[in-house]
């Protein structure tokens, strides 16, 4: 797989940048469902039956949500039935083109020390810098995707 074009890459990390902010905060300890159900001045049995669904599901609901095993799509219905946007994101801790060098210079590292064990072996010496065949190693990995 190919590394994004340039202006599809700065499109990628703008949208990114505008979500890294809110990732900090999006974890909330009573879950986003009760959490806004709550701000919301919705009882569970409200909930219940804009989801149309029971007071003890939407209960359960919430549980599965803190425990992290809730799906998407009963994300979306309950969203849905509070008038609200469901959102979801995956957002690197980092930027994306750095993120993307450094996986790209780890795989070249690995690279270029197996290579030397051998040359070292076969009593061969490389005038080039260790630093510089890395470098070199890992752009030719970025252009072609293969930093995985």
């Amino acid at each position: 797989m190919k590394i994004p074009e340039k202006l599809a890459m700065r499109q990628i990390e703008r949208r990114l940048q505008n979500l890294r902010p809110l990732a900090k905060d999006a974890k909330i300890r009573t879950g986003w469902i009760r959490y806004m159900r709550q701000a919301m001045l919705m009882t569970l049995s409200t909930l219940a039956k804009a989801a149309g669904l029971t007071k003890a599901t939407v209960q359960q609901i919430e549980k599965r949500e803190i425990s992290g095993k809730v799906t998407i799509a009963t994300m979306r219905k309950i969203a849905a039935a509070m008038e609200c946007e469901f959102v979801y994101a995956l957002v690197p801790k980092q930027e994306l083109g750095e993120f993307l060098k450094k996986k790209a210079t780890v795989k070249a590292t690995h690279i270029v020390r197996a290579a030397d064990v051998h040359m070292t072996l076969e009593d061969q010496r490389v005038s080039d810098s260790i630093k510089d065949r890395i470098d070199r190693i890992a752009e030719d990995l970025l252009a072609k995707g293969d930093i995985w």
